[in-house]
């Protein structure tokens, strides 16, 4: 156990310290978090007593983390704004005028966020290379939105991500029941140049996976009453480094 959670809790403690996030933050959300997982775990009444014994906390910390309220998701405005623009017919991609009457960048800007001027949002698109604008003419380069490094954007995503990928496994783990798809592929003893030709393959492969997810998913949103109430997030990762042994 004690290999696992450094194996897990190492390039955490590397981002928080980077993040300049203090120890006794952390171990704050993390006490609100086992009083969830607790909760969730226990069976029959729930009780602050029931609760400071599966987690080992005082029952006043039990009190007060169970009264606080859970923080709302917000979603990326940008992230939005791509979609829209490659799944509504209206836009389907197309190079847009930066201002005007629909299909225009403006207006697909508006319909995204009336409290966030279009240039705003087009600058921040330009900075991150998901767009360019030439005579006054927006087109879309790149099918996602990918926030700079370090940027807030950036940060809001890696919870997410990460999240979702340590939830999978999680529930793999613990039996529950259809198992998620979370499988990785790993080599030894090669060279830089090879890793470089595999991580390239990668990429081209996942992305032209994650097009197609993600013009089948707006398709379906788009259908009539085809409203619901479930979710998903599919990720991938290629992480190559060097063995030290």
């Amino acid at each position: 156990m004690h290999s696992m959670l450094d194996t897990l809790l190492a390039p955490f403690a590397r981002l928080m310290v980077a993040q300049g996030v203090l120890f006794p933050d952390l171990m704050e959300r993390l006490k609100a978090h086992y009083v969830t997982a607790a909760t969730a775990q226990s069976d029959g009444k729930v009780t602050d007593s029931r609760l400071s014994v599966m987690t080992g906390l005082q029952r006043r910390d039990i009190v007060r983390l169970r009264e606080t309220p859970a923080q709302q998701e917000r979603p990326n405005h940008l992230a939005t704004l791509v979609a829209l623009w490659q799944t509504n017919p209206d836009y389907a991609g197309k190079a847009l005028p930066k201002n005007g009457p629909a299909p225009s960048f403006e207006t697909l800007a508006r319909a995204v966020r009336r409290d966030v001027h279009p240039r705003t949002m087009l600058d921040a698109l330009l900075a991150a290379g998901t767009v360019t604008h030439t005579d006054d003419i927006v087109t879309l380069v790149q099918s996602s939105y990918q926030p700079l490094a370090g940027s807030e954007d950036q940060l809001a995503y890696l919870p997410h991500n990460l999240g979702a990928h340590m939830s999978a496994a999680t529930d793999n783990v613990l039996g529950q029941q259809p198992p998620h798809f979370e499988r990785a592929v790993h080599y030894t003893d090669l060279t830089v140049d090879q890793i470089s030709e595999l991580r390239a393959e990668h990429k081209a492969g996942q992305m032209e996976l994650f097009e197609r997810l993600s013009r089948k998913a707006g398709a379906m949103k788009a259908l009539p009453n085809a409203k619901g109430q479930h979710r998903f997030r599919a990720g991938a990762y290629f992480y190559p480094h060097k063995d030290e042994s």
